[in-house]
């Protein structure tokens, strides 16, 4: 294809494509690394695939992208199964935790690499590249050696280098993980922006909450090479189906009881709830526990700094529980304090499993049935 009808093929066909995984398998050296994985991603949305090590994250997108061959299963882009697609064919791009640059080409040429293979003429590469690097927020930069740059800067020359050939799916992994925390949130919000502006159909994997949070259109958790949980980033942090979501994404809190007469009695005492009748296990996030005020009693047993908050362990007759409060607002270590757990933010679990090992890193540093929500007793939700 002349080059000129490349560019205009490139800049006309971008993004938007569903992605659909169908039941995908990746069995290597004897081991099972994904398990009849499904995963569906609306075009031009972003999903954000968190995790803990060893799940499978990285094998997926390996398998997405033809890296690894399936077992079995398969995987379709904009309606298209690419079985027997060459990676290279695919149109997809993927971002790893790594820049892996060129360290003998300088950041243009970085970035327009895919356009030289094509041939495309260096006068039209360097004009593209141009216009990537702006978009990056990198401009000016174009004849910088890419040896000079700080780990965010080459995450950037990366990331529009991958956006050089337009692909139909952005797959990043771990983009993040080695850039310094200064500079994470703010390229949080440009990958944010660019996958927006260019409706990017995007899969991104992370350990980091805040980044699945703050990222996902939604959130898919897999756990031993499988989605056990996927919703959008408020549903799924305040409002988990499983004991095992509820503590991946850090609402630590499992309260125990018999619900009888709307009232959800505890070791700590009685909470009035909306829920139905019977033993019930409910969760609660940190941040929505009352401290220092309410009708149950307990015990400070720690409390530790966390710079946006403290994080206060406590118990009340054998029910264990965290709180954040702010820094000012911290009680005595050994002293008793007054708590509540407000009924709008309790929510009961449908799956009571057993928790996972693994804790995701970027703890706030960093339809379902319920007590609440679109499907729960009430049709009420917690605030969020």
């Amino acid at each position: 294809m002349p080059w000129v009808l490349l560019l205009y093929a490139l800049a006309g066909t971008a993004g938007g494509l569903p992605l659909s995984v169908e039941g995908a398998s990746v069995t290597v050296g004897g081991s099972t690394l994904l398990r009849d994985l499904e995963l569906s991603v609306a075009g031009g949305s972003v999903t954000a695939v968190i995790g803990p090590s060893g799940a499978g994250k990285t094998t997926l997108l390996r398998a997405v992208s033809g890296l690894v061959p399936l077992a079995r299963g398969r995987v379709v882009l904009g309606g298209r199964d690419l079985a027997g697609v060459a990676p290279h064919r695919r149109r997809i791009a993927v971002v790893f935790q790594e820049p892996r640059l060129f360290p003998d080409l300088d950041v243009a040429d970085n970035v327009a690499f895919a356009l030289r293979l094509a041939r495309v003429p260096r006068t039209e590469r360097r004009r593209h590249a141009d216009t990537l690097l702006e978009e990056v927020g990198l401009t000016g930069m174009a004849a910088r050696p890419v040896v000079d740059l700080s780990g965010g800067e080459q995450q950037r020359v990366a990331l529009a280098r991958a956006l050089a050939a337009s692909p139909h799916l952005l797959l990043l992994d771990e983009p993040l993980a080695a850039v310094d925390p200064m500079r994470r949130a703010e390229l949080r919000r440009l990958i944010r922006r660019v996958c927006t502006d260019r409706r990017l159909t995007t899969v991104y994997v992370t350990h980091d909450r805040v980044e699945a949070a703050e990222l996902g259109d939604r959130v898919a958790l897999l756990m031993e090479g499988r989605v056990v949980e996927e919703g959008d980033p408020g549903a799924l942090f305040e409002r988990p189906r499983t004991a095992v979501t509820a503590r991946f994404l850090g609402s630590t809190n499992l309260v125990t009881g018999e619900v009888r007469d709307g009232v959800l009695r505890t070791p700590a005492g009685e909470v009035p709830v909306s829920a139905p009748a019977g033993r019930a296990v409910f969760t609660i996030r940190p941040e929505r526990i009352h401290l220092g005020a309410g009708p149950l009693r307990g015990v400070v047993r720690e409390a530790l700094y966390q710079g946006s908050h403290v994080l206060v362990r406590f118990d009340g007759g054998g029910l264990r529980l965290e709180a954040h409060v702010p820094p000012g607002q911290v009680p005595d270590v050994g002293g008793e304090v007054a708590f509540d757990l407000p009924d709008a933010a309790l929510w009961r679990l449908q799956d009571t499993g057993p928790t996972p090992d693994g804790a995701p890193d970027g703890a706030p540093d960093g339809a379902e049935d319920g007590a609440h929500g679109g499907d729960g007793a009430d049709g009420r939700r917690p605030v969020t």
